[in-house]
């Protein structure tokens, strides 16, 4: 499903701000269990370390995400509060949420899955942002989302331990994890 402003995706996807930041990671975890973990969005602080808290249990298109970032080193001294409205929800392929709560900056981050047989999946994380407001700390941004997309990387392999230990996915499972 979708409840995207297709015009505001045009000029992201030519605008010249940034080349997306993304990356992929592939696991072995049924796409079917790593989908039904991944939907808990209040599950994500448990096994990806860029966020410190998520208010959404469930993600649902058209719905307002809300959450607060981990800081991008573990010595400054902030919480990143965030609100997005996810925009794309299609089971099972992928979640896109935008960002227009900052002036002058319009974001995307989506995160995606691809089955790839005998119980393997690639999990993946891509995000671009445009704007005068994302031009002037762009040296921030980018770092930011880098951070997101490599601890969401990180944090897909610590779903495929937690499965390959549990033989689930199950709150239980991620929630009782210890590393």
């Amino acid at each position: 499903m979708s409840t995207d402003d297709p015009a505001r995706k045009a000029r992201l996807e030519n605008s010249k701000d940034m080349i997306p930041v993304q990356g992929t990671v592939d696991v072995e975890v049924p796409i079917d269990t790593l989908w039904g973990a991944f939907t808990h969005a209040n599950l994500w602080p448990e096994w990806n370390r860029c966020f410190f808290w998520v208010k959404n249990r469930d993600l649902v298109a058209g719905r307002q995400l809300v959450w607060a970032f981990q800081p991008i080193k573990w010595y400054y001294l902030y919480k990143m509060f965030a609100t997005a409205k996810i925009v794309e929800l299609e089971p099972q392929r992928k979640v896109t949420w935008q960002v227009t709560v900052f002036p002058g900056m319009y974001a995307r981050h989506t995160y995606h899955v691809e089955h790839l047989g005998d119980g393997r999946t690639r999990f993946g994380s891509w995000e671009q942002a445009m704007g005068w407001g994302f031009r002037i700390i762009k040296r921030f941004w980018i770092t930011h989302f880098t951070f997101v997309k490599d601890e969401s990387l990180i944090g897909a392999r610590r779903l495929e331990t937690i499965y390959k230990n549990a033989g689930n996915l199950s709150e239980a499972a991620i929630r009782g994890a210890k590393e």
